[in-house]
């Protein structure tokens, strides 16, 4: 993952295109720091997560930006997040989410509860979905409203 990042990098400074270049500067220190912490090189489904962190730091950051008023850095961090996304799997849509959890569900029998319908949830999506709208959906299913 550091290797196709530093290409990237050197691709978008090829181009002129400082912006890109700056937003994967970010990315391949995140990442390195988590190599650093973690003591060895990262495996894809580590660096996904790592990611995927920094994405969700872009949106509160980007959120934060737009309800003060601060449009122009809140754009800043909306393009971060979109560039970080081009090296993550694509997200699970809620309906895909909804089948993972009919499935799980169904494997669990009778009755199942949230603490053993989310956690099964969470591993059957491999990180392509965010926990907090897969506790959603399972609170809803749950509730018999999905």
């Amino acid at each position: 993952m550091l290797d196709r990042i530093a290409s990237d990098i050197n691709a978008a400074l090829k181009r002129g295109d400082k912006a890109t270049a700056e937003a994967l500067r970010l990315l391949k220190s995140a990442l390195m720091n988590a190599k650093i912490a973690a003591g060895h090189d990262l495996s894809d489904e580590e660096a996904a997560k790592v990611i995927r962190k920094e994405m969700k730091s872009r949106v509160e950051a980007r959120d934060l930006f737009a309800a003060n008023d601060r449009s122009e850095q809140a754009a800043k961090e909306e393009f971060e997040r979109s560039v970080y996304a081009g090296y993550v799997p694509e997200q699970l849509s809620e309906a895909d989410i909804d089948a993972l959890i009919q499935k799980v569900v169904s494997e669990l029998g009778a009755s199942p509860q949230f603490a053993q319908v989310m956690p099964a949830t969470m591993k059957a999506a491999a990180g392509r979905a965010d926990g907090k709208l897969v506790a959603d959906r399972v609170k809803l299913f749950l509730e018999g409203n999905a």
